[in-house]
C-alpha cells in the first residue's frame, strides 16, 4: 500500500471545499489583482513548473502571438491538441496527426495515468496523475523538445497540488522532509504547510496566499512564484 501523509490525504477535502467556494468556476489561478492565470513555480534544486488551472488548455507550437496555452519548441501545428478537464477526468482532442500510447488517434480520447502522447513525428509528451486524492495532472516532455517558457514540466491544476518527497507528490522533492500543499481558496490559490517558513522575510505557518513574486524558504527548501 502506498504511503500518503496527513497533509497529502487532506487534498481531497481541500479540493471539495475549494470547488464549493468557487461555485464551479475553475477558470483562474490567481485573482485579477495578482496577475495572469498562469504562473511559473521555481523550486530551488528541483526545477521550474508552469501552472495552468483552466478547464481547457491548448498545446501548440511555440511561436510569437501563439494562441496556445502551452508552447512546445518543435515540429508541430500552432494548435496541435486540446486537453479538457471534466471532474477528475482529462480528455485529449487531437487537432493534428497524433498517437496515444503508440496508437493513431483522430478523435477525443480519455487520458489515463502514464499515457504518452506523440504530436507529429517527434514530439512526445507524458501525462501523469500521481495522487489519487487530487485531480491535478502533470505533463512532461519525453522527447528532446523544450517547453516555452523553458520549464521542467507543466502542472494542470485542478483542486490541489502536492509538492514534496512522498510517492503521491505532483512535484517530487526527494531532499525535503515535509510536504507543501497548493490549494484553491476563493478566487485564488494558497500554500499550506505544517512547518514554519519564511515568506518574503517574515515567519509564518499554515495557510499562505500565493502572490506573484513571493519567495518562500523552509528548513530544507526554497521556492519562488513568477
Amino acid at each position: 500500500m502506498k504511503h500518503y501523509s496527513a497533509l497529502t490525504r487532506s487534498t481531497q477535502a481541500v479540493g471539495l471545499q475549494a470547488q464549493a467556494a468557487l461555485g464551479g468556476n475553475t477558470k483562474q489561478m490567481f485573482s485579477e489583482t495578482v496577475g495572469t492565470p498562469q504562473r511559473v513555480l521555481w523550486i530551488d534544486g528541483v526545477g521550474g513548473f508552469l501552472c495552468c488551472d483552466r478547464d481547457e488548455i491548448m498545446i501548440g507550437q511555440a511561436i510569437n502571438d501563439s494562441a496556445a496555452d502551452i508552447g512546445i519548441v518543435g515540429d508541430l501545428s500552432r494548435q496541435a491538441a486540446a486537453i479538457r478537464r471534466s471532474g477528475g477526468d482529462y480528455l485529449l482532442q487531437p487537432l493534428q496527426q497524433m498517437w496515444l500510447n503508440n496508437t493513431p488517434v483522430d478523435r477525443a480520447q480519455l487520458l489515463r495515468d502514464g499515457a504518452v502522447m506523440q504530436l507529429g513525428r517527434r514530439v512526445r509528451v507524458g501525462f501523469s496523475k500521481p495522487n489519487p486524492l487530487s485531480a491535478t495532472a502533470r505533463l512532461d516532455l519525453l522527447s528532446l523538445n523544450k517547453w516555452k517558457p523553458s520549464v521542467d514540466g507543466v502542472l494542470l491544476l485542478a483542486d490541489s497540488c502536492v509538492i514534496g518527497p512522498n510517492p503521491g507528490s505532483h512535484v517530487k522533492c526527494p531532499a525535503w522532509k515535509n510536504e507543501l500543499l497548493m490549494f484553491r481558496h476563493g478566487d485564488g490559490w494558497c500554500f499550506r504547510t505544517l512547518a514554519e517558513v519564511d515568506v518574503n522575510g517574515r515567519k509564518t505557518q499554515g495557510q499562505i496566499p500565493i502572490t506573484a513574486g513571493m519567495r518562500i524558504r523552509g528548513e530544507d527548501f526554497s521556492l519562488s512564484v513568477e
